[in-house]
Parts: C-alpha cells; structure tokens; sequence
C-alpha cells in the first residue's frame, strides 16, 4: 500500500513539472502579454456607455435633450424621449422614440473572442508551467497549442475587422443630426434641433487598436509554437562531397595491411 501511494505521488510530481523559465522565453512570454491584451480588448467594449445630446430650441424654450445607449448596442431597447411639439414651458408633452437598430452581433462576436482569448491562455500558461514535461514529451500537446492558436488567430482577425465596421455604424446611427429626419418635431422646422454631443466613442477607439493588436500578437505567436511542435524538423548539414580533381582513396587490401602492421599474411 505504502509503495503504491509512493509510485502515485511520484507519477503525479512528473505530470507536475514546475517550471517557471518558460515565462520568460519568447513562448511563454508573449502569453502573458495576449492575456492582458485580451483584457482590455473586450473590457473596453463590454464596459462602453456614453450619451448623445441634442437642443431643442423653440420660441418659448429651449431644452437639453440626451440618448443614452452602450453595450451590447441593441439600440431598439434605448429610449429617446423629445417634445412633441413645440409651445407653452407647462405644456411640454415628451414623446418617446425608438430605432430598429442593432450592432450587437458584431460587438459581442469581438467580446467573446477576448473572453475565449482569457480562458485559453491562463490555461495553457497553466500547461507551460505546471506540466512542461508532459508539454515536452508528448507530440501532440504542442499540436494542440497550435491549432488553438490558429483558430484564435482567425477569430480576432475576423472580430477586429467587424468591430471596426460596426464602431463606424454605431458612431454614424447614433449622432443625432442622423436622427432628427425620424423626430416629429425637428422635421417640422430644421432650425429647431441641433446636435450639441455625439456622445464620446474614445473606448471603442482604444478597443479596436487592441483587437487588431491581438490579432498581431497571435498570428506572431504561431511561429513559437511551431517550433515546438514534431512538424519543425531541424536542418541537417550537408554530406561532404569530394572536390573534383581529387580521387578517392582505393580500400586497402588485406596484403596492405599486414605489410603495415610490421609483418605479411601467410596463406
């Protein structure tokens, strides 16, 4: 019982190899770095709210008006409340507005790319350090770590590059100048809206210049991967071939070689 227990823990402290080293090697460093990356990425999406505001200005008022919306920018559920009409400072009756609108497909798209990116790179720095020899001795670990690498690749490229289209939607459906052909009392009279804030697209900026950042990160990390793959094969040296001109020696004879060694064969 005691030896089996023994030959348990000791099978366990080998799949447990400790090693730190690989966080500081170009593998397990740039994992770091696409850990954080991918914080920020999808944080900075996430977490985005801003407000867009418009004036109202009639002859008796003038008044603020503000759409507020942010993620997942299904902007169906934001409410924009203006006057019907213009008139009397009491009678001011607010009617509510709706857009069919929707930029969530591609925002969460973006943002599930990031949260797929932060799970599978705390697990496999978890791999890198506390199990390197089983990372090490068996082939197709490392194969794994490539072909997850690939696919990360591929979903930030695609992510990053939808985002991008629907930051530049989100920023032109939203502004309010665009929205006041839909508002009762701005079609009325032209003079009467006017954009006083689009609302402050800042974050999304930043979220993109991470996303494509990401997508550089994994694309670079697939060459690190490779190598530690069977599919990298080591380049060997070339055989040396003989100069022209020079001839190769003949096989010595067995005569030759008694005649070197200090005596002849008797046959």
């Amino acid at each position: 019982m005691f030896s089996y227990r023994k030959a348990l823990f000791h099978k366990s402290f080998v799949i447990m190899d400790l090693n730190l080293r690989v966080l500081i090697e170009p593998r397990g460093f740039i994992r770091i770095i696409q850990l954080v990356m991918s914080i920020f990425a999808f944080a900075t999406t996430a977490g985005f709210e801003t407000v867009a505001t418009m004036e109202i200005k009639c002859k008796d008022y003038e008044k603020d008006v503000q759409y507020k919306f942010g993620y997942p920018f299904k902007l169906g559920k934001s409410v924009l409340r203006v006057p019907e009409k213009c008139g009397n400072m009491s009678d001011i009756v607010y009617k509510p507005y709706t857009f069919p609108f929707d930029f969530s497909s591609n925002a969460e798209f973006f943002v599930a790319s990031g949260v797929l990116t932060l799970m599978y790179t705390a697990g496999i720095i978890f791999v890198y350090v506390f199990m390197h020899r089983l990372y090490s001795t068996n082939p197709m670990t490392p194969v794994v770590d490539l072909l997850g690498s690939g696919v990360l690749s591929v979903f930030w490229f695609a992510g990053s590059c939808a985002w991008a289209q629907g930051v530049s939607d989100v920023k032109y459906y939203t502004n309010p100048s665009n929205l006041f052909h839909d508002i009762d009392i701005c079609m009325e009279d032209v003079q009467t809206c006017r954009t006083v804030s689009p609302g402050n697209f800042a974050s999304l900026n930043v979220s993109l210049i991470f996303g494509f950042a990401n997508c550089m990160l994994w694309i670079s990390s697939l060459w690190f991967v490779y190598k530690e793959t069977s599919f990298h094969q080591q380049i060997q040296p070339p055989a040396m071939i003989p100069q022209m001109g020079q001839q190769q020696a003949p096989p010595m004879q067995d005569q030759d070689l008694g005649n070197k060694m200090g005596g002849q064969y008797d046959y």
